[in-house]
């Protein structure tokens, strides 16, 4: 009932952003260029000290975290250790629950990334007319109105009918796959709209007079510009995987279980200190990707975005 409650805010979200949609063209023309800002000291100086502070912070929660996990027994015993590590001391799956975790959050960008920005241009460029484009964007935005052990529950009432041929993916890695695609859609699909609304339609119009396929125009036009957001997209859903725990508590079998879930076990027999360490080591592999993706989005920017510089 409540899970029901909250998908009305999500119908009013639509009715907004459709009524928003018919005032709004396109950003970018053939000759767009984007605004570059020009550095302004009494500006951008107290700015700086704003996020250094916010980012010290974050930084002190992630440290303290990193230390709890190299604390022999917290509170009571404050000895330097790496055996928290060993995670098979403290859970049956050890470092297998973390490599799950890995797959899974592997698999869902990649699918979720494809079938996110294919959904979000054939709704936003394709020729289907009619009531169907609308209905498909009011179901894209309602994942992020449905909490998450709502979402989970939900999986749990839909495949353990005896009478659902899907039945057997349940407790496998492709439902914890698709569940969190499910889980993280809205995020992504507004994310790819968005990319995709700032071109103007001149470049279909243009592509279709010289007989070009639609395909074509797609592959090497659209998807090109919209790259950087949809290296976003494929990050987002990375990250959100590994650390998911509301809806795939609900859903993962002896051999599927995730790291996220393994640290509320381990919470909950008072292990501490090797929750910190499984949540330490899912922190690690997330900033890897993340340094990843900044260290590669500028040669990607450069190579794909170099036509909008002035």
């Amino acid at each position: 009932v409540v899970g029901l409650v909250l998908l009305l805010p999500a119908v009013g979200a639509f009715a907004l952003d459709l009524w928003a949609r018919r005032r709004q063209g396109s950003v970018f023309s053939g000759r767009a260029v984007p605004l570059e800002p020009k550095p302004r000291a009494g500006r951008d100086a107290p700015l700086l000290l704003f996020c250094l502070i916010v980012a010290a912070m974050l930084l002190g929660l992630v440290g303290l975290a990193v230390w709890g996990s190299l604390i022999r027994f917290w509170p009571w015993n404050l000895e330097l250790t790496l055996a928290n590590y060993e995670f098979a001391r403290f859970d049956s799956a050890g470092w297998g629950s973390l490599w799950t975790s890995v797959r899974l959050a592997f698999w869902t960008a990649l699918l979720g990334t494809a079938l996110v920005f294919l959904l979000a241009y054939m709704i936003e460029r394709g020729r289907v007319g009619g009531p169907l484009p609308r209905l498909l964007s009011l179901a894209a935005t309602l994942p992020l109105a449905v909490p998450g052990l709502v979402l989970g529950l939900a999986y749990i009432l839909f495949f353990n009918d005896p009478a659902n041929p899907l039945g057997f993916l349940y407790g496998t890695l492709a439902i914890l796959v698709l569940n969190s695609i499910i889980h993280f859609y809205t995020v992504c699909h507004l994310t790819a709209v968005t990319a995709i609304r700032q071109l103007d339609p001149e470049f279909e119009s243009v592509g279709a007079s010289l007989k070009v396929p639609a395909w074509v125009t797609f592959w090497r036009v659209t998807l090109p510009i919209c790259l950087p957001a949809t290296l976003d997209i494929f990050v987002y859903l990375f990250v959100n995987a590994m650390t998911t725990v509301s809806a795939v508590v609900f859903l993962y079998g002896p051999d599927t279980k995730p790291a996220s879930v393994a640290v509320i076990h381990m919470d909950e027999a008072g292990q501490v200190s090797a929750a910190a360490a499984m949540a330490v080591a899912i922190l690690a592999i997330n900033v890897a990707l993340k340094l990843l993706h900044l260290a590669t989005a500028g040669r990607i920017e450069r190579a794909t975005q170099a036509w909008r510089k002035r």
